[in-house]
């Protein structure tokens, strides 16, 4: 028996940076508080990095993003710093709109603690990564910067929702219908309860697992001349 458990959406037990679950009852999420953090907003956006030469070229996007608006770069890759544990994404909240969540390799379903930790905080997480994000956060969180054709599109759309509060608003209204945790140990208890399974009885194999790894994993790159993954 060969079992998988990976991050991978078909993996035999999912072990994933973070779960998103439905709240029990809806609770109350002031968006009067929120409307007071957005007036006092005055960055576009931030950007926490240490690995500054990319597999999915991430690097390249976010330079000719900054062509077209200020995105702050902290870390090994630019000039500002926040030494971890030291409530960074809280101060970040107080001054960015939106906080960049880019993985440095767009490969199927990889989707890092980035996400998750960005949803806890009222900024609005771009997303740039191979994984299919409505599988994984709540609907409209966040704002996938692959759906648009150029980093000047995401721009202009990104400055459109930072000067709107109703827009800016909505990728808000998620937050009284669910849960955001990063870092669980359910993968834990779902191993533990498949191995008392009926499951645990059925046989699984794979015959080449290199290949489900490397080959079906479909990681891609960005490439600055055509705009595009490939």
């Amino acid at each position: 028996m060969n079992w998988t458990m990976t991050y991978r959406l078909d993996s035999d037990v999912l072990d994933t940076y973070g779960t998103v679950t439905p709240k029990a009852m809806p609770s109350f999420y002031s968006f009067q508080r929120l409307r007071e953090g957005w007036m006092r907003k005055h960055v576009m956006a931030v950007w926490p990095v240490s690995h500054c030469d990319t597999f999915g070229k991430r690097e390249h996007f976010v330079e000719e993003l900054r062509k077209y608006m200020r995105v702050d770069v902290y870390g090994q890759c630019g000039n500002y710093a926040c030494p971890r544990f030291t409530g960074c994404h809280q101060k970040f909240a107080t001054k960015y709109f939106f906080r960049l969540s880019f993985e440095n390799t767009l490969c199927k379903d990889y989707v890092t603690e980035k996400l998750f930790y960005t949803l806890n905080f009222d900024m609005i997480p771009v997303t740039f990564g191979g994984a299919d994000y409505k599988a994984l956060a709540p609907p409209n969180s966040y704002i996938d910067a692959l759906a648009f054709k150029t980093p000047k599109d995401l721009a202009d759309y990104l400055k459109r929702v930072s000067e709107d509060f109703d827009l800016y608003k909505s990728y808000f209204e998620w937050k009284g219908v669910y849960d955001v945790k990063r870092f669980t140990y359910y993968t834990f208890c779902n191993l533990c309860s498949k191995l008392y399974s009926s499951s645990f009885m059925e046989r699984s194999a794979y015959p080449d697992i290199v290949q489900w790894w490397n080959e079906s994993s479909q990681c891609r790159a960005w490439n600055r001349n055509t705009m595009e993954l490939s």
